[in-house]
């Protein structure tokens, strides 16, 4: 069956909304697109939202639809354009004729989705500021003896703080920081390469290792594909620690790459060539076995489950996404206390989208239950425009809080507090913040609960009423925030 047409036109062009029409153009939505990842539905988008990814995702059928843009999305389409047309990816002939393409566009445009805003207030909050020599964060990271370690978005630097906030130690990287774990004597830290995903050398990531007490460090592994997330483990049993790195890549591309301990050295080994994955959670290891999910965005965005037998990687699907809900982060937590872990899964991600931000209302926070290797959803929150969060357990109630850099200007949603009533059943609470968060964690103890929040102060621009807004943000680029929340 068909969706049902709402509109008859966009921006003056009048669509065709008659059964055969919204079939044809739903057939070709099906054979084409869904080639690529799961087909998208209509209502998935608003008409603004639809004309700018029917134009964006033309240009991998060799069609520019560009003219029946804004000037805003033209710019923004410029550079797309650019990318596609850099990595080879634009067709030198169209794939589709004048009709089956103008079916498509009617099939979206007339059966898109009204614009969606929130009812839920969001309450100021205030932000202690915490001297800091960037104007972008892209890691926040609790360490073991209560310090904090911090990553510049812009110098590429990794910063070291006491437990009290106080600068201790500036560490020179390739790029910045985007994932940092700790053993007994050493820090290995994950550089992303480029900040807004340049192609050739600056699209490469580093693996470091750092001396926790005399910060010198060592670059373990370069060259790996524009990276965000690593795990550790030993996969050789040799007693050296190796790493299974998520690869997002540039445009396209990524992978899982092992990073494994070889002689004085490390070697890489292609695990899965399954694009743009942005974060790993690991199940099990035993010996040289390891199990473990790769969570994938870009086109393709997905649950995989992968195991590491006797030198093989096996990989399969659990889970598929549609391509607009922007997969952002993975992590296990048991949250009703049974002793069992659920899967924590975020989406957000609406840099593709176009010049103006849309709040998506399936974007959000999905929970899992995960047993005997079976994936079910137990759990939904809607939360658009999500990009990071932080779970913390060791609160007399579990909460999850999430940064959201990509939230609607007239909602101010900027950071969100989930607090576990029961069950799987959360109180909201919405914070609006004079900064634009990338990454937080948690900061202080259970009687002082507190965050601190790292953003990146770009200015958001959307649509309203047919009419571009912009909203601007001047807060501190590194904040401590104390929000107050309802007793149980």
């Amino acid at each position: 069956m068909c969706a049902r047409a709402r509109f008859t036109e966009f921006r003056g062009e009048r669509l065709a909304t008659d059964r055969a029409s919204l079939a044809a153009g739903k057939h070709t939505a099906e054979s084409h697109c869904g080639s690529c990842h799961l087909t998208p539905l209509p209502e998935s988008m608003s008409q603004n939202n639809a004309a700018y990814m029917l134009a964006y995702m033309g240009l991998f059928l060799g069609i520019d639809a560009s003219r029946q843009l804004d000037e805003a999305e033209k710019a923004h389409f410029k550079q797309r354009y650019a990318l596609l047309k850099s990595t080879q990816a634009i067709p030198l002939a169209p794939q589709l004729t004048p009709g089956a393409w103008q079916a498509l566009r009617s099939y979206y445009l007339s059966s898109a989705r009204y614009h969606f805003v929130s009812s839920e207030k969001a309450a100021p909050l205030a932000q202690t500021p915490v001297a800091f020599a960037d104007q972008g964060v892209t890691l926040i990271k609790n360490l073991r003896d209560g310090g904090m370690v911090v990553g510049g978005g812009v110098t590429g630097a990794l910063y070291v703080f006491d437990r009290g906030l106080t600068l201790k130690k500036t560490i020179a990287l390739d790029s910045p920081a985007v994932h940092l774990e700790e053993s007994s004597s050493n820090w290995y830290v994950l550089t992303l390469g480029s900040l807004l995903g340049a192609l050739g050398a600056e699209s490469q990531s580093s693996l470091y290792r750092i001396d926790a007490q005399n910060y010198s460090l060592k670059r373990i592994a370069t060259g790996l594909p524009r990276a965000a997330h690593f795990i550790m483990a030993d996969t050789n049993a040799d007693r050296v620690t190796d790493f299974v790195v998520a690869g997002f890549g540039s445009v396209s591309g990524g992978g899982v790459v092992l990073v494994e301990s070889f002689g004085n050295s490390f070697r890489q080994t292609v695990l899965s060539r399954s694009e743009s994955i942005v974060r790993l959670g690991k199940i099990a290891e035993n010996g040289r076995n390891l199990e473990f999910l790769a969570l994938a965005a870009g086109a393709r965005e997905a649950i995989l489950h992968i195991r590491f037998e006797n030198g093989k990687a096996h990989e399969r699907v659990l889970e598929t996404f549609a391509p607009h809900l922007g997969a952002v982060g993975l992590e296990f937590a048991d949250l009703d206390g049974d002793g069992q872990n659920e899967l924590l899964v975020l989406s957000g991600d609406n840099a593709d989208s176009g010049p103006y931000n849309e709040a998506k209302p399936d974007q959000g926070l999905r929970i899992y239950s995960f047993k005997d290797q079976n994936l079910k959803q137990i759990h939904f929150e809607s939360l658009p425009g999500a990009l990071t969060m932080h779970v913390s357990q060791n609160e007399d109630l579990p909460r999850i809080a999430v940064a959201r850099y990509y939230t609607d200007p007239l909602a101010r949603q900027d950071l969100t507090l989930l607090t576990q009533r029961s069950a799987f059943k959360f109180e909201r609470s919405h914070f609006t913040l004079e900064s634009r968060p990338t990454v937080i964690a948690a900061f202080g103890d259970k009687t002082d609960p507190a965050y601190l929040v790292g953003s990146g102060n770009f200015p958001i621009l959307a649509l309203h009423d047919d009419k571009p807004i912009k909203r601007d943000f001047s807060g501190p680029v590194l904040s401590v925030v104390r929000p107050k929340l309802a007793k149980n």
